[in-house]
């Protein structure tokens, strides 16, 4: 749901991280994995040296699909994905600042040790059928268990690296019958724009990493939300602001996300799952 930044940073360490995959330990020479591949670049798209580099770091992805189009090729040629995938993955979750999944902002992805990570990178494009972006910086997108499984080799029409699906939409609720409970609520996602081309969009998200499914199990939080709103109402807020800010809390948007469990202000939302969630109802609450 949030747009990913490929910072300088970011590709200076993507460059480090397939010189690292590419080369034998200790040896400068190309390893087994690395040759197939470049082979089957030279081969297959007539490349050089120059334009592979070029390849593997092209934003522009729809225009390197267009110019290449869909190859069949042996799993072996791009098997050095399994090799740099140890090396990148972590890296870009420690890079891009990213610690919940893009695609739903539920579940968070995180390194856990020297060596363990949480998230799996997904193929914007699928390997399969685009053997020659199996290891490019632009089409590798981090990613939970959830997402990347339930969206395989499917076409999604929103890219992180260059949108994000909250332009597209926002949570809302209607308490259909007191009392505040999860029967008694439903959950709807409204559009933003109401043009056919953000429709269509939109749509195809939903369909497949079935995003409205999988926030029906997150009702709770929203009646949550609501009950709070009512307990913290406006002159209560003011009242902590008043006695603790500076102390306990350094701003409102600090108090609010104490009070309510998420943050609040987009350029956040990848900090904490269901951050988005949080900040729609919340605008909805006119609490923000």
């Amino acid at each position: 749901m949030t747009k990913i930044d490929i910072t300088y940073t970011i590709k200076n360490e993507y460059i480090k991280a397939l010189k690292e995959t590419l080369l034998t330990p200790k040896k400068k020479i190309f390893s087994a994995n690395a040759k197939r591949f470049f082979s089957f670049l030279k081969t297959n798209l007539q490349l050089t040296n120059h334009q592979i580099k070029e390849l593997l770091t092209n934003e522009n992805i729809d225009l390197l699909i267009r110019q290449y189009g869909v190859k069949q090729t042996n799993e072996d040629d791009y098997k050095i994905y399994d090799d740099f995938r140890k090396v990148w993955a972590k890296k870009l979750v420690a890079l891009s600042n990213v610690k919940v999944c893009p695609y739903c902002n539920r579940n968070f992805i995180v390194n856990f040790s020297q060596n363990g990570t949480t998230v799996e990178l997904d193929h914007f494009f699928p390997k399969d059928d685009y053997p020659y972006l199996a290891i490019s910086l632009y089409n590798l997108i981090p990613s939970c268990h959830t997402c990347n499984h339930m969206k395989r080799k499917k076409k999604l029409k929103i890219y992180p690296y260059k949108e994000s699906i909250n332009e597209y939409f926002q949570f809302s609720h209607k308490l259909l019958k007191l009392p505040y409970n999860e029967e008694n609520l439903e959950l709807l996602l409204v559009k933003k724009q109401n043009n056919r081309k953000m429709r269509k969009k939109l749509n195809n998200y939903n369909n497949i990493l079935q995003i409205k499914s999988l926030y029906e199990n997150h009702k709770d939080i929203v009646i949550e939300l609501i009950q709070k709103s009512v307990m913290y109402n406006e002159s209560y807020i003011e009242e902590l602001m008043k006695n603790y800010e500076g102390t306990l809390f350094k701003n409102k948007e600090d108090l609010l996300r104490l009070i309510f469990g998420g943050y609040i202000s987009d350029e956040d939302l990848s900090k904490r799952p269901l951050s988005k969630l949080t900040k729609d109802i919340l605008e909805q609450l006119e609490i923000i």
